[in-house]
């Protein structure tokens, strides 16, 4: 009984590091992902319930969801004007000390940092 059980714990941890594997997002959660433009900097605290806050260079923050479709991680803002488009970009898993590119919803060019901790 005690091998069965000895299995099945297993099995349940390995099934946990593969549903973690399936999320792109599972490296940002309790850390930080600071996005830079021309403009400044903002940092975006992304939460595994789907829920996120930007934190803007004006000191103002902003709430709002996000969700996986596809290819695609989409940003929502839920005080946005009704044809704003939500921010999508690529649902690509990085690393603590990873740098990438962005393209906002504007066409303006971002880079994305994502760093350890909040």
């Amino acid at each position: 009984m005690r091998i069965v059980f000895s299995v099945l714990v297993a099995l349940m941890a390995l099934g946990g590091v593969a549903l973690a594997a399936d999320d792109p997002f599972a490296s940002y959660y309790e850390n930080t992902v600071t996005v830079t433009n021309a403009n400044g900097s903002r940092t975006v605290l992304i939460n595994k319930d789907g829920s996120y806050t930007q934190n803007l260079a004006d000191g103002t923050s902003a709430d709002g969801t996000w969700k996986i479709d596809g290819d695609q991680g989409c940003f929502f803002t839920p005080d946005a004007a009704p044809d704003t488009k939500p921010y999508c970009v690529d649902a690509t898993p990085h690393a603590v000390g990873d740098t990438w590119d962005l393209t906002a919803p504007d066409g303006t060019a971002e880079k994305a940092t994502l760093s350890a901790g909040r």
